[in-house]
């Protein structure tokens, strides 16, 4: 009479041993797939959060633009017609007296060096020669103006980009001045080579020198990195590009700009 009672006692404690850990097993699940979602809710947060701050960097980037236009042009209308027009007022100065004529020499020399300067910086603060004849004609010209302006040796090999906007060819066109300008300024180099290419999956845009280096991944370590570099990534940021930078102590300095294309179907 007993065994049936012991029978029916064990499969009850085997039937609570299931429900247990039935529920342990259900727990376990839920616990997994909850990480889950919340780890996918994080990733897709900081996500838009990245999105946001690329967004604000764009805008921020588009206003600078906006404002180097407007001083570049200004720069160039106001300022450099009214500098030549004194140019041409003073040519046509006439003095009989030989010794103030050295004076007039002077004028005009000094007029002349003004005059080219405020060029400059006009074009670098509003690079029209991009504007008109696309990506590739604006680095010819940067490397024409480089070149002499500075004992480097500079080179150019660009293809004819197609696809690109305005504002993705200025941030090219930038990445390339900012690193040129580094190279001039920091680098002790004698030759800079600059090359865009473009292929059927990216275009690329590599700045190379032959200077003295540094250590790159010590120097971001410590959070050192200049404003050159710090504007370079922030151009990177708006194009969603890739950046790579190879540089060590006495080997120079290769910095390669990659921008993925979408793919059409």
């Amino acid at each position: 009479m007993d065994k049936p009672k012991e029978l029916e006692l064990k499969y009850m404690v085997f039937g609570c041993i299931m429900v247990i850990l039935l529920l342990a097993i259900s727990i376990v699940i839920f616990f997994i797939v909850y990480q889950k979602r919340l780890l996918a809710q994080q990733i897709k947060l900081q996500s838009v959060q990245h999105e946001y701050q690329r967004e604000l960097l764009s805008s921020s980037i588009t206003a600078q633009e906006k404002e180097r236009v407007r001083i570049g042009q200004d720069l160039h209308d106001e300022i450099g017609s009214s500098l030549s027009t004194i140019k041409l007022l003073i040519n046509q100065l006439h003095y009989a007296d030989p010794e103030k004529n050295p004076v007039i020499a002077n004028i005009r020399e000094i007029l002349s060096n003004t005059i080219h300067d405020v060029k400059n910086i006009s074009l670098n603060l509003y690079p029209s020669v991009l504007t008109k004849f696309g990506l590739a004609e604006g680095l010819q010209y940067l490397v024409t103006v480089l070149a002499q302006a500075s004992p480097i040796v500079f080179s150019l090999e660009a293809d004819d980009i197609t696809g690109l906007n305005y504002s993705e060819e200025l941030a090219f066109y930038r990445i390339a001045q900012e690193l040129s300008n580094n190279s001039i300024k920091h680098s002790g180099a004698t030759d800079v080579n600059i090359r865009l290419s473009q292929s059927t999956t990216f275009i690329e845009l590599s700045v190379s020198d032959n200077g003295h280096g540094f250590n790159y991944p010590e120097l971001k370590r410590n959070g050192q990195k200049g404003i050159g570099l710090k504007s370079i990534e922030a151009r990177k940021e708006m194009l969603k590009a890739e950046m790579r930078i190879d540089s060590s102590v006495g080997n120079g300095t290769c910095v390669v700009v990659r921008l993925p294309l979408l793919k059409t179907s």
